[in-house]
């Protein structure tokens, strides 16, 4: 049986199994005389990487042939130089069943090697040594613990007199008030905060409520279709409706200078008949104009700035998006520009067409 897997001590079932921290020793027999011989101790060791600490020796009686070994790098060999007969009457002791006629081999150096001497006097001397260094810390320690406080005392003695004017020097300038003391008011717990709503249905597993139509009727269509019918919805402004307020909003922002892109304003309205720059937008949609300026009080030839450019075409997309929705309308877009060039933006049902004058 192999040293794998290892096997408790248990001398009665056969399993004689110790591991070693230190060297272990078995007996070499050599002839001193005629008449009797000497046992001596050798250091037993690998034959492959010659470690000779933390060893593992084992053999299972009625399966194993002879000792087994095995050293820490993992080297497995049979061991003919110790005999069984040592190892059993060893093992047997190290359980504690040992017999007294067995003992010699501990007597003779069989087994681990025991740990070294404790040097005695050297670990007392130490000890003593520790104390007393702790012992002189501590009475240090008293001592400037005494001498700041005598400090701290002769000098609060040394300021009374000093504290006193300083007193009554306050007490006079306030009319012969004694100065009170503003006492800290408590600072009032923070109520704790309430989570939204939010949190508490993602604490619960619950989906978000999906946002409705604002119409119910047509569903945000602008007509209310069936079977064979299709007429305007009544209930609603319908969707070119809400695109040219929107459109009619963001123009109006950047008149009054609130919106983005607007500068701020200085002088009067261009004249748009002129020659001049004008930068003015025009939106029609269903027969209904809306006019944005972008430029005031500019002098001629000065371009669209970018965030006013965009302002313009946030509105002529918003006005052509709400002009396919309404299918079979007409709408026009005119954009006055640099020289006054006009460009006219027409849409019918899903087509486009964009003139240049």
């Amino acid at each position: 049986m192999p040293i794998e897997p290892w096997q408790p001590l248990s001398p009665d079932n056969g399993s004689l199994f110790l591991a070693f921290e230190r060297r272990f020793r078995y007996l070499v027999t050599e002839a001193a005389s005629a008449y009797r011989n000497v046992q001596i101790p050798t250091v037993l060791d690998c034959p492959i990487c010659a470690a000779d600490t933390g060893l593992r020796l084992g053999f299972q009686t009625g399966v194993d042939a002879m000792l087994q070994a095995k050293c820490p790098a993992g080297h497995i060999w049979a061991e003919p130089r110790v005999p069984l007969t040592h190892w059993e009457s060893y093992c047997r002791i190290q359980a504690g069943q040992g017999e007294a006629d067995a003992l010699w081999l501990i007597d003779a150096g069989f087994g681990e090697e025991p740990p070294p001497p404790i040097d005695y006097q050297k670990e007392i001397v130490g000890a003593a040594k520790s104390i007393a260094k702790y012992a002189k810390n501590k009475a240090k320690a008293k001592v400037r613990a005494k001498v700041r406080k005598a400090k701290k005392t002769a000098v609060k003695q040394a300021m009374r007199p000093v504290a006193a004017g300083i007193r009554a020097a306050w007490a006079w300038q306030a009319g012969g008030v004694q100065p009170v003391k503003k006492q800290r008011k408590a600072r009032e717990p923070k109520p704790p905060k309430t989570p939204p709503i939010s949190a508490y249905r993602k604490a619960y597993g619950m989906d978000a409520p999906k946002k409705g139509p604002a119409c119910l009727v047509c569903e945000d269509s602008g007509r209310i279709t069936g079977s064979g019918i299709s007429i305007p919805c009544t209930e609603c402004k319908g969707p070119a409706a809400a695109a040219m307020a929107a459109a009619e909003k963001k123009a109006a922002k950047v008149r009054e200078g609130k919106g983005a892109g607007a500068r701020p304003q200085t002088k009067g309205v261009q004249n748009i008949a002129g020659s001049q720059n004008t930068g003015i937008v025009q939106v029609i949609v269903n027969n209904q104009q809306v006019n944005g300026q972008t430029g005031k009080g500019i002098g001629p030839g000065r371009p669209l700035t970018a965030k006013e450019s965009a302002a313009v075409r946030d509105a002529v997309d918003a006005a052509t998006r709400a002009a396919r929705v309404v299918g079979g309308s007409n709408s026009g877009v005119h954009i006055s520009g640099k020289n006054n060039s006009v460009v006219q933006n027409v849409t019918s049902g899903d087509q486009t067409q964009t003139t240049n004058d």
